[in-house]
């Protein structure tokens, strides 16, 4: 009776794991936004709820679980076009669930806005309304907030290489050497014919 009983749990517990495991390739959550995420700045994004050849469901919601430095504001808008704060309100979806299965790509457009810097963690789970809340699939999400816009790295390796540095300034005009060489010479001019019209006059 006891190895029965033993076997039973088992049994019960490989199914269990097989169905989750099962379930997780069925159904899958996905963040996407593009640049970085800076505090108090609001991000928008969308939340992907997907579904490859999953089973049947009635009435499903997603459960919204958020750690970090602080409490984000993550607003979507739903069929009456309201806002709602999907962080503060912990899920998504009416209180009496929605119905999934199949192939599906369920796109939710968020505006997300992060009060403090540091590292969240997002996690969503797919749960069963009618089934306690049992979750069918769950996926978390690490999201990184930044003080201020973080800077743009440079990648370009500057090489300094001394054959293409200019050592000496590129010489233009007239050098101070060349100003004394001509005065000289001007001198030099000036006192010949001083020298030539002075014998000139001697001989005259």
């Amino acid at each position: 009776m006891k190895k029965l009983l033993s076997f039973l749990i088992i049994f019960v517990i490989v199914i269990s794991a097989s169905s989750l495991v099962l379930a997780a390739d069925e159904y899958s959550f996905d963040i996407q936004y593009t640049g970085t995420i800076t505090k108090n700045i609001e991000k928008n994004a969308n939340v992907l709820l997907i579904g490859t050849g999953g089973t049947q469901y009635t009435n499903v919601r997603i459960k919204v679980d958020i750690s970090g430095p602080a409490t984000p504001v993550i607003l979507a808008t739903d069929t009456n076009q309201s806002e709602i704060d999907i962080a503060q309100v912990g899920y998504w979806g009416p209180p009496t669930g929605f119905a999934v299965g199949g192939d599906f790509t369920n796109t939710t457009p968020i505006k997300a806005t992060f009060p403090e810097e540091g590292t969240y963690t997002i996690t969503l789970s797919l749960v069963n309304v009618t089934n306690s809340n049992s979750v069918i699939t769950s996926k978390s999400f690490t999201i990184e907030v930044y003080e201020d816009i973080p800077p743009v790295v440079d990648n370009v390796v500057n090489n300094t290489t001394t054959q293409n540095m200019i050592e000496e300034l590129p010489k233009t005009g007239t050098s101070v050497v060349e100003y004394a060489m001509y005065i000289i010479g001007i001198v030099i001019i000036v006192t010949i014919v001083g020298i030539y019209i002075n014998k000139k006059k001697i001989k005259a």
